[in-house]
């Protein structure tokens, strides 16, 4: 099948873990034998995944909250996956991997100003783990609306991936990747993946058993039933923790069918930045906004109560709290910021090359100050520089994907936006949250009965106490 091709796209992401005091993932529940989440995943997914050379074979995005903890805690496994994608561009002359934002945040639902820095933060990322840009990104939840495209454009971003029911056109040829235009006139290439082959993959596990049998009794089927003249373009695409940790020993299916079984079938193998530079031309479509590709509803999974969830009104005053206080922590950012250095958003943009290890705090806020500052302002704009970090970094998506408000994930997001809480305090001398607390209080779980407020009190008594 010379005109039929294949490709799979792996998602690999965790979430923000870590402690803000002790910069380690504490000890979770359920992740027996091991002591974390992150860590028991690893074991069954990354690693093995790794070790099988998948990362050289299929098409990938890799968050860098999981990348940076790997680089911490299994840096020869990390080194191990840029290896492969380095030996797949200098063959192909393209990457088969693909940037994220650096924190995993539902992008419409952003404003412009932190869309452009967790891209930015995503890309300077990327080019530090794998040594060159990336061509496309890979959207959190594929959540998306026309200014988050915008971004990704003006980066300098070829294409994303996003599902066929995110599209206007309802005869969509997902064989084909389509142009769309965004909000400032920018465009941008979008892959449709094909929603059965990867819901197969994803959630029946007597598809990807065998990978012969997924072949001859899925892939060759669906092929056939989707005939066209000139060249196709399979796009299968999903969570790449269900290789191997959600589905055990599926790492070997996929090394299996991407090193035999495809190929043995007479299909071709490619990747999104490969077909482009094989296709450039393509026909133009428009988004669905504010959808994506895990809930039905739009985003509304990411911000109130929805089919997904019906029950969990605790989302909607999560929402509201953290995003009141963004406004709050970003009206005095702007005001201290501006007196000490010329732009405190370029400023922010750049701190990526902090998060990065390549400059310590001090020597690029001195770097970037638009005088000689003192030993106090220059601690005031790191204490600034960390809050917007932390303000960011509560925001994860992950927070209101599940069910109740008493788990790991919406505690996390209340730690982070505590510590933010205080390091602002520790710049401007006031408790930023204390107006908004109100709304918190609306937020409680069914299972526990745990408040917001009284987690997020918690842990703001526990970074007082600590600095203190």
């Amino acid at each position: 099948m010379p005109d039929k091709t294949f490709c799979v796209h792996g998602h690999f992401y965790q979430p923000p873990r870590l402690d803000p005091l002790t910069g380690e993932i504490p000890q979770e529940y359920g992740a027996e034998p091991y002591s974390n989440w992150t860590e028991k995943i690893y074991q069954t997914c990354y690693l093995p995944n790794a070790q099988a050379g998948n990362f050289e074979k299929i098409s990938f995005n890799l968050g860098p909250t999981l990348s940076g903890w790997m680089e911490q805690q299994h840096p020869e496994t990390l080194r191990a996956i840029a290896r492969q994608e380095n030996a797949f561009q200098q063959r192909l002359g393209v990457s088969n991997a693909m940037a994220q934002p650096y924190f995993h945040i539902i992008l419409p639902l952003a404003n412009p100003r932190d869309q452009r820095t967790l891209v930015r933060w995503g890309l300077q990322d990327f080019e530090r783990l794998f040594g060159h840009l990336p061509q496309g990104m890979w959207l959190p939840e594929t959540a998306v609306d026309l200014q988050s495209l915008d971004a990704l454009a003006e980066a300098g971003l070829d294409f994303t991936i996003l599902a066929p029911w995110q599209a206007q056109q309802p005869d969509l040829d997902i064989t084909q990747p389509y142009r769309v235009r965004t909000s400032s006139g920018h465009s941008i290439a979008v892959f449709f993946y094909n929603s059965f082959l990867s819901g197969e993959i994803s959630f029946n596990p007597a598809a990807s058993e065998n990978a012969e049998r997924f072949v001859s009794e899925w892939l060759l089927p669906q092929m056939a039933h989707m005939p066209r003249a000139g060249a196709q373009f399979f796009l299968a695409a999903s969570d790449g923790e269900l290789y191997g940790h959600h589905q055990p020993q599926r790492d070997m299916f996929l090394a299996h069918l991407l090193d035999g079984a495809v190929d043995a079938a007479g299909i071709r193998r490619s990747w999104p930045a490969l077909w482009l530079r094989q296709h450039p031309e393509m026909k133009k479509t428009r988004i669905l906004e504010n959808t994506s590709w895990s809930c039905l509803h739009g985003i509304e999974r990411w911000r109130d109560v929805c089919g997904d969830a019906p029950s969990a009104t605790w989302k909607k005053p999560l929402r509201e709290f953290l995003e009141g206080l963004c406004l709050a922590i970003d009206a005095v950012y702007e005001e201290i910021g501006s007196g000490l250095v010329p732009d405190p958003w370029a400023l922010r943009d750049d701190y990526a090359r902090v998060l990065a290890r390549q400059v310590s705090a001090e020597e690029f806020v001195r770097s970037h100050a638009q005088r000689s500052l003192s030993t106090e302002e220059i601690a005031l704009l790191k204490n600034l520089l960390a809050a917007q970090h932390e303000r960011l970094r509560m925001l994860s998506s992950d927070a209101w994907f599940f069910y109740d408000l008493d788990r790991i994930e919406p505690l996390n997001a209340l730690k982070y936006a505590a510590h933010a809480v205080h390091l602002m305090r520790l710049a401007c001398g006031r408790k930023l949250s204390q107006p908004l607390l109100p709304i918190l209080s609306q937020a409680h779980s069914r299972l526990s009965g745990l408040h917001g407020d009284m987690a997020f009190l918690s842990y703001l008594t526990r970074f007082e106490l600590h600095y203190a």
